[in-house]
């Protein structure tokens, strides 16, 4: 009996145990206890800026899922106050729970400040943690004058702090064209000018009613900049003139700080050229390019970006992208495509005119006849060529000169081409499928007596052509290549052969 009690005394005392255990790690990892207030984490219009649209709709990301609470929204002109019950019709909450949208009951006045608050409470959390309301003066903008040009978005938003460092886009209501005058842009520490681009110049483009700005010099990591826009800068047909940016507080941002790790850019080709590796080093439409590169959905891959004849891509020009003799890095990158005659550029920075022109290439050749081991023709190469003033220093690696010999690459296939720079083993290794396929002896790198890049020309990292935009297009066979590209990723480190065969395994979708 005795024996049993002290069982039965053992069994509730772990029963206790178990529940107090449970509460505990409730308390703990139950993610539904939240007690954080909701917040805005951009504005658009972005505040401070001047020359937004009088029919604007007003727009808040909160920083989670929201919905409405009560109180007021109060848009405050100069002329005019106009107050919306947060429960009206003219607020709505989005798909995205985090995104609201104020749309006034009427047009706002021309040439006017504003200042849009929000009552505490207007908006709360899915669990009822209210919105705070928006401090006095934390959302000011200027409508456009009556005779002004409407400006309905700008990248980077004011205020960011993942801005670009290389351009600068402006977004109006209606097709604009060049005016006169200048954009500058200043670092805010000290008020230094570190760019002044006349409109006339070939740094600004516009299409339709996007305006595009060219950084000649990429901005710094991690630093705060402000831009100014002379008024006139921008126009429209009918001769309205945009207002400009006046003032350091019309726009201002911080860029990227950057990834701080060795994979320098990622582009997963989904629906556009961005960089997702945080560095925002950005790809951009190709500067001659009769054609667009386009984004569609591929059975295999999922979606990836579309080459035809004329398109290509090209990443910004900065240090990073200027490989020196003894920095290693790696590119790699799927493609698919069909065999064409002549020697067409898939991924170069080089002046493919000459081989001797310093910088590297990867492309195809001969790929009409080369089929595989066995077959007739070179197949696929990668040039590389150091800067050195004119010493020859040319290397060369080719399908057909391997050991055993690489497979075709321009099968109408998908394959992952990587190619890595080992500086410290002074090696070259190339790769199809994450398998190597080597030249015997290996290709020792101690070749090169130059950077792998042009000095002279700063041709940029160029996809689907070479570096001068112009060798596949020049050329009726060449200028026919078109295919697929997807996942490209550049790195400032010699991958491994276990890394590259983990891209190819976890990137096989």
């Amino acid at each position: 009996m005795k024996k049993n009690n002290k069982l039965f005394v053992l069994l509730v005392s772990m029963l206790v145990l178990c529940v107090v255990l449970v509460v505990s790690c409730k308390e703990k990892f139950d993610h539904t206890i939240d007690t954080a207030n909701p917040v805005v984490v951009s504005y658009n219009p972005a505040t401070a800026v001047q020359g937004i649209a009088v029919n604007s709709d007003l727009v808040l990301t909160f920083s989670e899922n929201v919905k409405k609470g009560k109180g007021e929204v109060v848009i405050m002109g100069e002329s005019d106050t106009m107050h919306i019950n947060v429960t009206s019709d003219a607020v709505t909450i989005g798909k995205d729970m985090r995104v609201v949208t104020i749309n006034p009951p009427a047009d706002l006045e021309a040439d006017e400040n504003y200042t849009i608050t929000l009552d505490k409470g207007t908006f709360t959390d899915l669990l009822g943690n209210e919105y705070m309301g928006t401090a006095v003066g934390a959302w000011t903008f200027k409508t456009v004058g009556a005779s002004g040009l409407a400006l309905s978005a700008i990248s980077p938003i004011p205020g960011s702090t993942d801005a670009s460092l290389f351009t600068l886009g402006l977004t109006f209501a209606v097709d604009v064209q060049k005016g006169t005058g200048n954009i500058s842009v200043f670092k805010t520490n000290g008020d230094v000018k570190v760019a002044e681009i006349p409109v006339s110049g070939q740094s600004v483009s516009i299409d339709g009613k996007t305006v595009t700005v060219l950084l000649g010099t990429p901005l710094e990591f991690g630093t705060a900049y402000y831009v100014l826009a002379d008024a006139g800068s921008i126009v429209d047909a009918g001769g309205k003139a945009f207002e400009g940016f006046l003032t350091p507080a019309s726009w201002n941002f911080t860029t990227v700080t950057g990834s701080g790790n060795n994979l320098l850019v990622y582009l997963p080709m989904d629906n556009d050229l961005a960089d997702v590796s945080g560095n925002r080093f950005d790809a951009m439409q190709g500067p001659k390019a009769s054609a667009k590169v386009t984004f569609v959905s591929d059975a295999q891959r999922g979606r990836v970006a579309s080459f035809v004849a004329g398109s290509y891509a090209v990443l910004p020009k900065h240090n990073l992208l200027r490989p020196g003799l003894t920095q290693s890095f790696s590119i790699s990158f799927w493609t698919k495509l069909a065999a064409v005659g002549s020697d067409p550029v898939l991924f170069g920075n080089s002046d493919w005119d000459s081989g001797s022109n310093p910088g590297f290439i990867i492309g195809t050749d001969g790929a009409l006849t080369y089929t595989g081991p066995g077959s007739t023709g070179r197949g696929w190469l990668i040039k590389l060529t150091g800067d050195a003033g004119g010493v020859s220093n040319r290397i060369n690696w080719r399908a057909n000169e391997t050991a055993p010999q690489a497979p075709a690459l321009a099968d109408n296939q998908w394959h992952m081409v990587t190619m890595v720079l080992d500086h410290s083993a002074k090696l070259l290794h190339v790769y199809l499928d994450g398998k190597e396929f080597a030249k015997a002896p290996p290709i020792d790198l101690n070749i090169l007596k130059g950077p792998m890049w042009d000095s002279t020309n700063d041709y940029p990292f160029t996809i689907w052509e070479d570096g001068t935009g112009a060798y596949n297009a020049n050329d009726d066979t060449r200028k026919a290549l078109s295919g697929f590209v997807d996942d490209v990723r550049i790195y400032t480190k010699a991958l491994t052969t276990e890394e590259v065969n983990g891209i190819f395994i976890a990137d096989q979708k």
